[in-house]
């Protein structure tokens, strides 16, 4: 059996409890997670993690002074080359940007299945400088004038969509094809409930059958005949499931 290589981390949470906590459970269910340090607050944070040079960092979005997300601000991009886990006790608005930016986070009190996932996610990523990328997102996507934007993974990283440019999402086995308004079509390694799950705040995207995910912004009709026909601006015809009709039309407003 090869050894799995050691993930070096730090965490970063006002609360002692809450780092405690943390702790045992990185202990007890990822021993090859190695806790390099800790810190109570952004300052202290950014001195650690210039020091130690983590893989990841659990970083607490609420805490006093400064918060979680002010950490991006005080480190210049081409020195966060680790991985980032946000831990939160709720933030709405925030957890919408970080499901579109491909970041992971995880909710307090933390399950332990979610810690785990969030975990062997880290494991299969492979390269740590694709976490720039995501976290330009994710700037862009908390910042409520900017449009929105949807990260997806791609051969030497991830690159991102603007949610507008996108007409439809289309199911292709394991896998999804993302078709643009410019007729352009992406093939991504994610399958299309990823996307669902993605895209599940946003009320102009829909799926409206196992196999289509559409923007509702890029709908150009809608035939009641049958089970019924979305046709989309480009004369893209696709089928409404039965079962996707009373969340199509209370969507839509049909």
């Amino acid at each position: 059996m090869v050894e799995q290589k050691r993930i070096n981390a730090v965490l970063v949470d006002d609360s002692e409890q809450a780092r405690k906590l943390l702790r045992l459970m990185l202990f007890e269910l990822a021993p090859d997670v190695n806790l390099l340090g800790e810190a109570n607050d952004v300052n202290s944070a950014v001195e650690l993690i210039k020091k130690v040079k983590p893989d990841v960092v659990f970083l607490d979005i609420e805490m006093p002074g400064k918060s979680g997300l002010q950490l991006l601000e005080e480190l210049p991009r081409e020195q966060i080359n680790y991985e980032i886990i946000f831990t939160t006790a709720f933030n709405e608005y925030a957890l919408k940007a970080f499901r579109l930016s491909a970041i992971d986070y995880l909710l307090k009190p933390i399950p332990e299945k979610d810690l785990m996932e969030a975990i062997a996610r880290l494991r299969e990523r492979k390269d740590q400088k694709a976490v720039k990328s995501r976290l330009e997102a994710l700037t862009s996507n908390l910042n409520q004038e900017n449009e929105k934007v949807l990260c997806i993974p791609v051969l030497n990283g991830y690159d991102y969509l603007k949610l507008q440019e996108i007409e439809f999402i289309e199911a292709d086995g394991s896998y999804a094809k993302i078709t643009t308004i410019d007729n352009k079509c992406k093939l991504v390694s994610k399958n299309l409930k990823y996307f669902e799950n993605a895209l599940t705040d946003q009320n102009r995207f829909v799926r409206v059958h196992r196999s289509f995910l559409i923007n509702l912004d890029q709908m150009k009709s809608f035939n009641r005949s049958s089970r019924g026909t979305i046709t989309m601006k480009s004369g893209k015809e696709i089928d409404l499931a039965r079962d996707r009709r009373e969340h199509f039309f209370e969507l839509a407003g049909i």
